[in-house]
């Protein structure tokens, strides 16, 4: 009979001390859910020495028919150092070209283009310096670009300066912005 009750004392000692859990709510680990961004960013680098208004055109069907479609407008502080100019695309759209317009004010002077950034969903696409243009050229209707040092002159008629545009190298970034959304 001793020995029943002994084990019954162990048994029961050994549950209540068993099932004690040490921790406490301020050791337990928080689980954030992961917060996807679904837009398409462009982050355009420039030096761009007064303030002004840049523009991103895009289209979604392959084309450069950039006259159909409204575009993203960006001031821009002017600076003697590099800066970002950032266009954040409305969720679900996915650009197949895109173009830039670099300054609407009268009395700019020269840009410098650096590169360009686009992410979407973790993924990256970057040209930097002269690998920038391999998938972008300059609109010489309406300016001139050093390759080698991204330097953008703006052509002038009847004394007037003209929008500097960028545009694509359509057959070789569309396939690229294509993978970047896969």
């Amino acid at each position: 009979m001793k020995t029943r009750i002994i084990l019954s004392i162990l048994f029961v000692a050994t549950v209540f001390t068993g099932c004690k859990n040490d921790k406490s709510v301020d050791s337990l680990e928080v689980v954030k859910p992961e917060v996807v961004d679904n837009s398409f960013k462009v982050a355009l680098r420039v030096i761009v020495k007064k303030d002004d208004d840049f523009a991103l055109y895009f289209t979604e069907d392959g084309s450069t028919n950039f006259y159909s479609v409204k575009p993203m407008w960006q001031g821009v502080k002017g600076s003697e150092n590099e800066q970002e100019v950032v266009y954040t695309l409305p969720e679900d759209v996915y650009p197949t070209q895109i173009r830039f317009d670099l300054g609407l004010k009268k009395d700019q002077e020269d840009i410098t283009v650096k590169g360009v950034k686009m992410t979407y969903q973790g993924k990256t696409f970057e040209a930097y310096g002269p690998k920038f243009w391999l998938f972008f050229r300059d609109d010489l209707n309406q300016c001139k670009a050093d390759i080698n040092t991204g330097l953008v002159k703006a052509a002038v008629e009847n004394g007037e300066r003209k929008v500097p545009s960028i545009c694509p190298q359509q057959d070789i970034l569309g396939p690229e912005l294509i993978k970047l959304v896969k």
